[in-house]
């Protein structure tokens, strides 16, 4: 039997060794993201390199890649100015992000220690909320189209 080949896991070993749900894998597949290696009267094997194949997946979603852009890269993997194009709009996200928490970081600490008896109204945290909306990108521009190169 094939789970028992020292080469092959079933769907369950795979999901209990990348800490994952089976459902999760089977939505991985339905995507192109992972592929079993074999079938067997219905059941799905996979290689033990899946095991990497699906840390890879929670790594570059724990990155702030959504499933789509995970399948982007992988497709992308041969075309390296589309995939270096991918990865520096991340970068671009992931710095605007990393704008907002810090702005939001200083106006929560300054709201541990803020005498004010109504966080909300004093002086201090007001002006870390507006820094805060200064630097956030407006709605219509938070899932701008990906950039030239990049499949969708």
């Amino acid at each position: 039997m094939a789970g028992s080949e020292p080469d092959l896991l079933t769907i369950g070993a795979l999901a209990e060794q990348a800490g994952v749900a089976t459902s999760a894998l089977r939505y991985y597949e339905e995507l192109g993201l992972l592929e079993p290696d074999e079938r067997r009267s219905g059941r799905r094997y996979y290689r033990r390199s899946a095991v990497e194949a699906v840390g890879s997946i929670l790594f570059l979603q724990d990155v702030g890649f959504t499933l789509t852009e995970i399948g982007q890269l992988r497709s992308s993997s041969a075309d390296r100015p589309a995939r270096r194009a991918l990865l520096a709009y991340k970068l671009e996200e992931l710095a605007r992000k990393t704008v907002e928490i810090n702005i939001a970081r200083e106006a929560l600490t300054h709201g541990l220690d803020c005498p004010a008896p109504d966080i909300l109204a004093c002086p201090n945290f007001i002006a870390g909320v507006h820094e805060r909306l200064k630097a956030r990108v407006p709605w219509t521009q938070l899932q701008p189209p990906p950039p030239s190169g990049v499949r969708t």
